[in-house]
């Protein structure tokens, strides 16, 4: 009997300590294929420094190693591990409980009585008692409150899984940002070194000139600032190219050789700029149709509210107690009682609570509509815009061309001119500087007008 008596003391122990103990039934549960595992890298680890890249192949290394996407997966676990959780609603509750106490009475015994206040009890005896008991709850009916959590809970999910498309959609237009910058600095500096070496040309013929009291100071100082400021441009790409090339390295996690990049053009997709109207098939569309199918649910959940709820319920105590000795209260525990029963629970009045939920609910889910309008707009402008730019750098590029075009003849003719000493070689460099320059405007806006193709493209697609 002392065996038994220490068994469920110790049994009894251990359920206090734990704050009682839940049994749920789950499902069994395999790994997601999309789950996200994080590498650990040696950050002293000396990496490959990468000597070529080409669009295509940043977008693929990006979307592996982006620490958003990698967030966003996890979101998607999470959330759906609150339909889980919303499921459990649908089981049975089973709980254990224990409970041990002693009761010392300073009063006589035999003047003693059981007293209760409220719900205050007051034990007249001296004694040790000792209490196991089992529940089994089930919610029978609750009007559809159980079934709008599952719905919203799953909605959610949907919602992560269009927030994925969006972040991966964000990740993209950085990129090309990123990407046609660093194109159109690396052919700024190729074409800008081009003008350095004519700017310094001109410069020793200019000095020789001088020396020879055939042009002022003037005309030299012009002559040097040209060189300066050639370099100057050139070092001030420089940082534009390490710095972009940097931002390419926190999304794609690989490292650059600055010095011997070779950067590979961007395509121009074959693809038609006005095409997309149907803004309600967008990311942006279907990311706030789902929280608008979320907040009317629970708007439908929070009317549900109004309604009674019925559970059924069964307990079984078990039950023993001594007046002197600790063990022996526990070689007493023996069956109490059971009971079986069901309860329907309905609020009458709660202070307007629930009815003021019900309005706050209807207001956000009109809010929310507002903030869909906004942002198809804010979409729509910015398609807009981007359309806008676009037609404007196609006039600029075939001023550009025009302009090339010009320069080009206007060199050769200055070449023919200088080989019969008609006119000075630094006219003819002056010609071969301005028609760097157009070319340089040229290119720019060409991978600009590529760029914002791209950046339409991604942000029309859908699936």
């Amino acid at each position: 009997m002392i065996r038994k008596g220490w068994f469920i003391a110790a049994l009894i122990a251990y359920i206090i300590t734990v704050s009682g103990c839940s049994f749920a039934i789950e499902e069994e549960t395999t790994q997601p294929e999309n789950v996200v595992e994080l590498e650990q890298q040696d950050v002293n680890d000396n990496k490959t420094l990468i000597s070529k890249i080409s669009y295509d192949n940043v977008l693929k290394k990006a979307d592996d190693h982006s620490y958003d996407l990698k967030i966003a997966d996890f979101n998607i676990l999470i959330s759906k591990q609150d339909v889980r959780s919303a499921w459990s609603e649908y089981f049975p509750k089973l709980n254990l409980g224990a409970g041990t106490e002693y009761t010392k009475n300073f009063r006589d015994a035999n003047e003693s009585t059981v007293m209760s206040i409220g719900e205050a009890f007051i034990n007249p005896y001296t004694r040790y008692q000792n209490m196991l008991g089992i529940t089994l709850s089930y919610n029978l009916f609750d009007f559809g409150v159980r079934r709008a959590r599952v719905d919203i809970s799953k909605e959610d999910v949907k919602l992560k899984e269009l927030e994925v498309k969006q972040k991966m959609q964000d990740l993209h237009l950085d990129l090309i940002d990123t990407y046609s910058k660093i194109y159109i600095t690396a052919k700024q500096i190729e074409l800008y070194k081009q003008i350095l070496e004519i700017e310094e040309k001109s410069l020793e013929l200019r000095t020789r000139l001088y020396e020879a009291k055939e042009i002022s100071k003037t005309e030299l100082n012009d002559a040097q600032v040209k060189v300066e400021d050639a370099t100057d441009r050139i070092w001030d790409l420089y940082s534009i190219f390490s710095e972009s090339l940097n931002w390419l390295s926190f999304y794609t996690g690989e490292d650059y050789n600055h010095e011997t990049l070779t950067v590979e053009e961007m395509n121009k997709p074959d693809f038609d700029v006005m095409e997309f109207q149907d803004y309600t098939k967008s990311i942006v569309w279907q990311m706030h149709e789902k929280e608008l199918k979320k907040k009317a649910l629970e708007v439908k959940m929070a009317k549900r509210n109004y309604l009674p709820k019925v559970q059924a319920y069964s307990r079984y105590y078990l039950y023993g107690s001594d007046h002197s000795s600790y063990p022996d209260s526990f070689d007493k525990i023996e069956p109490s009682n059971f009971t079986v029963g069901a309860s329907i629970n309905m609020p009458v009045f709660d202070g307007f609570q629930n009815s003021a939920n019900v309005r706050r609910a209807e207001l956000e889910y009109k809010q929310l509509q507002v903030e869909r309008d906004k942002a198809i707009a804010e979409l729509a402008t910015k398609l807009a815009v981007m359309r806008s730019n676009l037609m404007m750098l196609d006039e600029r590029m075939q001023s550009n061309k025009a302009a090339i075009t010009e320069l080009k003849d206007k060199n050769k003719s200055l070449q023919r001119l200088v080989s019969k000493k008609i006119v000075s070689p630094l006219e003819e460099n002056d010609a071969k500087v301005e028609l760097l320059r157009q070319e340089i405007e040229y290119e720019k806006n060409r991978i600009t007008a590529i760029a914002i193709t791209k950046g339409i493209q991604i942000l029309t697609e859908y699936e």
